[in-house]
């Protein structure tokens, strides 16, 4: 039988393969253990987005009649909808890179390239199974199968860089940026899911730079970049939301800005003004149109309609960038410059025409049109705003003039953010300026000399990145749950509906003459408990003591000679410690006075930079780990000195890694466990005390082997019932954050939001209802981005016993291993088994029953002794051996047996005779085994009992140096009274004459050794402990 098996097969079974190298055994080798499977089903769900990403008008859009507008948030994309009462209330887009959509799309450029990224992982096929529903709906299993598993670390998120919400407001379109982008179109419906898109459009090969919907929500235009160079349009089923592409054209030009104007397409960019007609652009039913994208056929040979444009004369205007656009009706549009100008473009009589309206005198950066108002609102530099009624935008409209070019001097006055995106929401108008900030402003109440009076600010956010974040005692003065700081020295304190309670600046020193790249950044911002002391630390290494009420800086220092990487602080009735670490190895420890910081110890015991302190049991110890890949636990001691106690910390224990260490925290609900995380995937669990290592396990996929590197690790306590210990931290690796179950090293969920790196994440706990005992887990990161996420964490049991038992079940029938997979079974019978079977069968003998040994017969096989061999064969007859009682181990050796010398005297006769009579042995014979084995089982009995007398002689002097009793001493007079049985036995058998089995040669051992045959083993033993001189 022949196996189709080879280097590159694979069983299909666990995953085991064939090696190149050979192993041990012939068999396959078992597969490792598989991943455990999680317990608990846990989810991250977005909440609230504090800051946005949009940085141009391609990232915003509005929806007047719904009064909503959507905006970028690193890899999400916001649906805002303001209520009745002003307040503004979140929803969140995304779909994660291996998402399918509702309804398929062939790609027409990219038929070899799928449009999202191949899921590597094995699935089960109770995992699969369980993804079945009854209702059956295509959406509803494509959201439950993208939502049951986590994140993979392969899957690499991308930034989305525009939206646009359809003029029915029935769709939002998401367009991400990076290499192979997609355009994903959501449905807008409260009922529909937020991560399965509709359609997903994946035509661009590099970067999508702007979305537009037409005037009738049946085409959408998608712009890719500068690398991309194609501009595509898409006919869009207004039922079911599938897409088609229905016409397309290069355009390499650096555009800012398009939208729609009628059935026609306006792009403006840097010295660029296009108007692109559809082709056969034809308005007609709803319902024909939906019937034309269904009936069209989706085969790739459906090749698209040609896309034609034409430009504008811009005359003196030629060199101006144009930097965005807005539809006034079907035949008009308005555009602005960066050098103030105010253009109408107009499209009434076929060809387009585009006039100078007014220099505003600013750089306009936006424009909005409010049909409800028939006005258009210009924004510009230092958020200013004006209106112009659609009567004075035609009335004023003139020629283009070579005077504009002084226009620019306007714009050098104005200082301050600009805005960059303005939308209209019937009452209210929304903006978002360079700090990314959004204001809404109450159009009524707009004054345009005054406009900022009306200004309420709903959605702050930071204007750079956000380096951590910090929890707060509840409650406080500030009303606020955490408070959060960005790298230029601004300290944000917020609640958990992401409401700006207070905001503070940290002063920051430059050096002068230095870039802005080498510019001193906050690093580090730490609170006291009470929030009466905040400690801040910046790149240059200067530490400052900050008054938490008045904010007033009471004390700094040059702590360090590089970056401050983190500060501790322990705060007590009587003294506060402020411990600091940096780039420069050293630790140092700083004493809270009256009078000012006071410098108590500097720690230089590592050689690396040392990246986290810690504080444990209220300042009993202080942890530091350092990239020289030791954690060093050092412990508080304490003396009497002339001005009051003083306070050091030596070093007690040492944890060696063999890495170096990236994060570290301690338990929840006990502080004497350390959890650290090392830069090889790996996260360890010690124990403080004693510095012992506890557990290890790799932060790796629950159904793959991608394990990343986890940081900002924090720890959350057990829920009875519920919950199990939960592990919480960010992979550097993917940007991701992670929940694993801390006990099991399961991954229980992951979740991408931040596409710029996550540089904090902050778990916060609190009881809304303190009779229910309820809590609740918010988890709050930061990232480089500059937004900060709140998620909510909800952690169930997975299924019940019952269920558990029948899933596990069907798992181990489903991946049940093959049989070739599998090493071949053995039993090897022992000499001591074979013995027992003479035994019982009555079978005895003086000789031993096994063959002749190989090696023997190979030395002794000469002519002489095999002619005396085969002449005394029949002396001393023996009884003999059946075939079974010999064994597969005789076959086993005489098959290992290097065959002799043919004798030229032997005869075939002779041969079956010696072989029909294995047990025929001669005295030479047993000479030559007793002298191998009888030297080698005596050698290894002596080293044995002179290891057993070193250490009872050992033992006997510890003992009697101590007074405490043993724990284990019934067992060890247990165990020296079956041994002292055990010698006796052997004694009274050596002086008897009993017959010699094959596992004893003591006869033939003491004839040859000359040792009398009555000289008992206790004989031996007493000479043994005379030598010694100790009895």
């Amino acid at each position: 039988m022949a196996y189709n098996l080879s280097v590159k097969s694979k069983a299909a079974g666990t995953g085991s393969s064939l090696r190149i190298t050979p192993t041990n055994s012939p068999g396959l080798r078992p597969p490792r253990t598989p991943n455990k499977a999680p317990q608990h089903l846990s989810t991250l769900s977005l909440q609230t987005v504090i800051g946005t990403t949009t940085t141009s008008p391609h990232g915003f859009s509005c929806h007047d009649q719904s009064k909503s507008f959507a905006l970028c948030a690193g890899s999400a994309a916001v649906l805002a909808e303001l209520d009745e009462e002003g307040n503004v209330v979140q929803r969140f887009f995304r779909a994660r890179p291996s998402a399918s959509s509702v309804n398929p799309v062939t790609s027409f450029y990219n038929q070899a390239t799928p449009p999202s990224t191949p899921d590597t992982r094995v699935r089960p096929l109770s995992a699969a199974k369980s993804t079945a529903h009854v209702n059956g709906s295509p959406a509803s299993e494509l959201a439950e199968s993208n939502s049951n598993r986590a994140w993979s670390s392969r899957e690499r998120v991308k930034a989305v860089t525009s939206v646009s919400i359809s003029p029915n407001g029935r769709f939002l379109a998401v367009g991400e940026t990076g290499y192979g982008p997609r355009v994903l179109i959501f449905s807008t419906a409260r009922d529909a899911p937020s991560d399965v898109p509709l359609s997903i459009l994946s035509e661009h090969t590099f970067g999508v730079r702007g979305l537009a919907f037409s005037c009738d929500s049946q085409y959408l235009a998608t712009l890719g970049d500068t690398n991309d160079g194609f501009l595509f349009v898409w006919s869009i089923n207004l039922r079911s939301g599938a897409a088609k592409l229905h016409s397309t054209n290069k355009c390499m030009s650096s555009i800012r800005d398009m939208c729609f104007m009628g059935q026609t397409l306006i792009t403006v960019g840097v010295r660029h003004v296009k108007v692109w007609r559809l082709p056969e652009a034809r308005p007609g039913s709803p319902s024909k149109s939906r019937l034309n994208v269904e009936s069209a056929p989706s085969s790739p040979s459906f090749a698209p309609r040609a896309l034609s444009g034409r430009n504008c004369l811009l005359g003196s205007l030629a060199e101006s960038t144009f930097t965005s656009v807005a539809s006034v009706s079907d035949r008009e549009a308005v555009v602005g410059t960066d050098t103030g100008a105010l253009c109408l473009l107009n499209d009434g009589e076929g060809s387009q025409k585009i006039s100078l309206v007014e220099n505003v005198g600013f750089s306009i950066t936006s424009l909005m049109t409010d049909l409800d108002r028939c006005c258009v609102w210009v924004g510009g530099r230092g958020r200013r705003m004006q209106k112009y009624s659609f009567d004075v935008l035609r009335s004023s409209a003139a020629p283009l003039s070579p005077g504009l070019s002084e226009t620019s001097s306007g714009e050098q006055k104005c200082k301050g953010p600009a805005i960059t995106c303005m939308g209209s929401l019937t009452t209210h108008m929304v903006t978002i300026d360079t700090t990314r900030a959004i204001h809404i402003y109450p159009i009524e109440a707009m004054d345009s000399d005054d406009e900022q009076s009306h200004v309420e600010t709903t959605m702050p956010a930071h204007r750079d990145a956000v380096l951590g974040i910090g929890p707060l005692k509840v409650p406080n003065t500030l009303q606020a749950d955490f408070f959060t700081w960005s790298c230029r020295g601004r300290v944000n304190f917020w609640d958990f509906h992401g409401k700006c309670r207070d905001s503070r600046i940290i002063p920051l020193e430059q050096v002068p003459g230095v870039d802005e790249e080498a510019s001193n950044e906050l690093k580090v911002v730490k609170a006291t408990e009470e929030m009466d002391l905040f400690v801040s630390g910046d790149k240059f290494g200067v530490l400052r003591v900050l008054d938490g009420e008045s904010w007033k800086c009471m004390h700094e220092t040059r702590a360090h000679g590089g970056e401050v990487t983190d500060i501790a602080l322990n705060a007590s009735p009587g003294s506060c410690l402020i411990a600091s670490c940096g780039r420069d190895r050293m630790v140092q420890l700083f004493q809270k006075t009256e009078s000012g910081l006071d410098l108590v110890q500097t720690m230089d015991d590592h050689v690396g930079a040392v990246g986290q302190l810690l504080f444990v049991n209220n300042g009993e110890h202080l942890l530091s780990s350092s990239a020289d890949r030791t954690v060093l636990i050092r412990e508080r001691v304490t003396r009497e000195a002339d001005d009051g106690v003083s306070v050091a910390y030596l070093i007690s224990k040492v944890i060696t890694l063999k890495t170096s260490p990236v994060s570290m925290t301690l338990s929840t609900h006990d502080a004497d466990i350390l959890v650290i995380s090392t830069a090889d995937r790996c996260i360890h669990q010690y124990e403080i005390p004693s510095g012992r290592h506890i557990q290890s396990f790799r932060a790796i996929d629950s159904d793959s082997n991608d394990a990343v590197v986890m940081g900002s690790l924090t720890v959350a306590g057990e829920i009875m019932g519920q919950s199990p210990k939960l592990l919480i931290g960010v992979s550097s690796t993917d940007k991701s954050i992670r929940v694993y179950d801390l006990e099991r090293g399961v991954l229980l969920t992951g979740e991408f939001g931040h596409t710029e790196g996550v540089s904090d994440v902050r778990l916060l706990e609190r009881h809304p209802d303190p009779s229910s005992r309820s809590t609740v887990r918010t988890l709050i990161s930061s990232g480089i981005d500059g937004v900060v996420m709140m998620w909510n964490i909800s952690v169930q049991p997975l299924q019940s016993q019952e269920m558990a038992r029948t899933t596990s079940r069907e798992e181990d029938e489903g991946s049940k291993e093959m049989t070739l997979s599998k090493p071949p079974i053995r039993k090897v019978l022992s000499k001591n088994e074979l013995a027992g079977f003479r035994q019982e069968n009555g079978i005895g003998s003086s000789t031993p029953t096994r063959d002749q040994s190989p090696p023997l017969i190979r030395k002794l096989s000469k002519p002489p002794f095999a002619h005396s061999s085969g002449k005394n064969g029949n002396a001393t007859p023996a009884t003999p051996t059946p075939a079974s009682a010999r064994g597969s181990s005789s076959r086993l050796e005489r098959s290992r047996r290097t065959p002799s010398p043919p004798s030229p005297k032997s005869t075939p006769a002779k041969k079956t005779s010696n072989l029909s009579h294995s047990n025929h042995r001669s005295p030479l014979d047993f000479r030559c085994r007793t002298k191998h084995s009888g030297k080698t089982e005596l050698g290894s009995l002596n080293v044995s009992t002179e290891q057993v007398c070193r250490t009872l002689r050992a033992y006997r002097k510890k003992l009697n140096g101590t007074n405490a009793n043993p724990q284990a001493q019934k067992e060890l007079e247990r165990e020296l009274g079956l041994t002292l049985r055990v010698l006796h036995s052997r004694a009274k058998g050596c002086e008897s004459t009993e017959t010699e089995t094959d596992s004893s040669g003591k006869e033939n051992e003491s004839l040859n050794t000359g040792v009398p045959p009555n000289q008992s083993s206790t004989s031996l033993k007493d000479s043994s402990v005379d030598e010694d001189g100790e009895e």
